[in-house]
């Protein structure tokens, strides 16, 4: 039974108290070293945190959050999600605290930090892995008014989680067809080219630019190799938004276009169209 053989497949198992600005070198045996505009010293981080976790929520504000400093001097974060990712708001509330709350006349939920300590606390974890162009600037705001050193973030590579948390933030997987052949795409979009650019770099695909919703750049993968690659990658680099319900169900989708299973005449439609079903019950 195709059934049977489908779900036999399923196998993808799922850290200064000086205000100028550092800007970070690597430095040998692995110490992180901070080159400041009036000077050099050596620092060591202060994250309580693991680098994944680390990288994962740099990637996840960079995408969906906001640094604030109000009139009064008090900093704090603002992360907005839709209702279907409350558990990965949940998942950072268990860790830096903070409170979320629904938005109003919203269909979202909105995490919040402001506490001062708990701000201090926040900034050690993900100072040195912010790198959005707007979000950096916002860092630099709540860095000074904290007193804490600006890290800049190092270049990226494959074993980074900034990806995964990015991609929670402002990616999407959606399948269409094209010429009567489904077609699957993996994208990433932002407003500027070089906030979506660090996919291209490090893991190929393409960047175009797309003029609806007011326009944005997007980054964009769709050969199967291209897929696979990104499916090897989130396999160690954990997505923790409801999208990743959608990478569970990729290699289904490949067994069933191999048998073409997507043709209304194939003894396997039936599969095509309970695999269309699960699908379609992921919003994104």
């Amino acid at each position: 039974m195709i059934t049977s053989n489908v779900r036999g497949l399923l196998s993808f198992n799922k850290s200064r108290s000086s205000q100028n600005i550092m800007i970070e070198a690597q430095s040998a045996g692995n110490q992180r070293q901070k080159t400041s505009l009036v000077g050099t010293s050596e620092t060591t981080r202060v994250a309580p945190y693991s680098k994944p976790f680390c990288e994962w929520l740099a990637g996840l504000i960079d995408g969906d959050g906001s640094f604030q400093v109000s009139k009064k001097g008090y900093t704090s974060l603002e992360i907005t999600m839709e209702l279907a990712d409350l558990p990965c708001l949940r998942y950072i509330q268990d860790k830096l605290g903070g409170n979320i709350k629904m938005r109003s006349g919203s269909k979202s939920y909105r995490y919040r930090m402001h506490n001062k300590q708990g701000m201090i606390n926040l900034i050690n974890t993900v100072n040195g892995y912010i790198r959005h162009t707007s979000r950096l600037q916002q860092l630099h705001q709540v860095c000074q008014q904290l007193e804490i050193s600006v890290i800049y973030p190092t270049k990226l590579d494959k074993e980074s989680n900034w990806f995964a948390g990015f991609f929670d933030a402002d990616g999407t997987i959606t399948l269409s067809m094209k010429n009567n052949y489904p077609q699957l795409s993996i994208r990433v979009a932002n407003k500027l080219l070089q906030d979506v650019q660090y996919y291209k770099d490090v893991l190929g695909g393409n960047v175009y630019y797309d003029s609806s919703h007011n326009g944005c750049y997007q980054w964009s993968i769709q050969s199967r190799e291209d897929i696979l690659n990104m499916l090897n990658y989130f396999k160690t680099h954990v997505s923790r938004s409801h999208k990743s319900h959608r990478l569970f169900l990729i290699k289904d989708y490949f067994v069933l276009v191999d048998l073409k299973a997507f043709k209304e005449n194939s003894i396997h439609h039936k599969a095509w169209s309970d695999f269309l079903s699960k699908w379609n019950k992921v919003k994104i």
